[in-house]
């Protein structure tokens, strides 16, 4: 039987299984200096409208259901500021052997509370349009200060999609690296990284994220943009226009903020800032579940897709 969850961990190991010979081959050893994570998924839910309020609150109470039962298997959860009603799910991880834990680590927690499958199912069916999962690997040759980069003291994201057309790869490399000479030399604050989409959208495609800590920052986005666009005479800027025509198909750019009440993070990615992330870290006793943590009652439950 095939469970229709959203649970990221469940389909990022399938994708992984599927593109197995390019996760192995790019393992890192993480450590303090490494920067982002290696591999990025993101799973994007378009909302109903006027569902929002209802996704949260069922969301909420499946992420107190993995805090209180201290399932090792997290997601940074957040919510659109720009386009239409979509949440975006992220989980981290640096090799390949973390994400197969991760896998184990959720097998064995659906095993045992199934509840958790009948409510993700709810989630989905009642409050969601569509859904795109997507895998990604981090590009260390490109981006933009993104060894600075430190996803738990992210409170909002920027995430540019770009697709690129077949066999002009090179091209966009070459304009993320005169983008990334030019924001040195303006001296831009904002740190970006550049990950290559490996699984769930028409390849080649790219993912650039840029982790913000406070909305004032995307000023300083636009004002290196336009630092940038000045610089040379304007030589610059039509150089990276010449080469993203060649290289881009289509792009697109959207806002997130993070949303720590319906999140799942381990303490020790929380410990930059415990109170932001006290709401997705702070295991509830069994004794003071709220109702809304208990499995449907039998007659209105989903039942998992065959």
């Amino acid at each position: 039987m095939r469970l229709k969850t959203r649970f990221r961990s469940v389909i990022i190991i399938a994708a992984t299984l599927v593109f197995g010979g390019v996760v192995r081959a790019q393992d890192v050893t993480p450590n303090a200096n490494s920067g982002p994570a290696k591999f990025l998924n993101m799973v994007h839910q378009e909302l109903k409208p006027g569902r929002v309020g209802a996704y949260e609150d069922l969301e909420s109470s499946i992420a107190r259901i993995y805090n209180r039962e201290n399932i090792s298997a997290y997601w940074v959860e957040l919510e659109s500021i720009t386009g239409p009603p979509e949440v975006l799910s992220l989980n981290f991880y640096d090799s390949s052997e973390e994400m197969a834990r991760a896998m184990d680590v959720l097998n064995s927690a659906l095993a045992a509370h199934p509840e958790l499958v009948q409510m993700q199912d709810k989630l989905l069916q009642e409050n969601t349009t569509s859904g795109t999962t997507v895998l990604a690997i981090r590009r260390e040759d490109m981006g933009y200060r993104a060894n600075t980069i430190d996803f738990s003291k992210m409170r909002f994201l920027r995430v540019s999609t770009v697709f690129a057309h077949p066999g002009y790869e090179r091209a966009f490399m070459e304009t993320q690296w005169s983008l990334s000479e030019a924001s040195e030399k303006v001296h831009a604050q904002a740190a970006w990284a550049v990950y290559e989409v490996i699984g769930g959208l028409p390849e080649p495609a790219f993912v650039i994220v840029t982790p913000m800590e406070s909305l004032q920052e995307v000023a300083g986005i636009f004002e290196a943009n336009d630092s940038v666009r000045k610089s040379e005479g304007g030589a610059l800027q039509q150089h990276l226009q010449e080469m993203a025509r060649v290289a881009y198909n289509s792009s697109d750019t959207r806002l997130f903020a993070v949303e720590p009440k319906v999140s799942h993070v381990s303490k020790q990615f929380a410990a930059s800032d415990t109170q932001f992330w006290a709401p997705a870290t702070i295991a509830v006793a069994p004794s003071s579940a709220t109702r809304s943590d208990k499995p449907p009652a039998k007659g209105g439950a989903q039942n998992a897709k065959p």
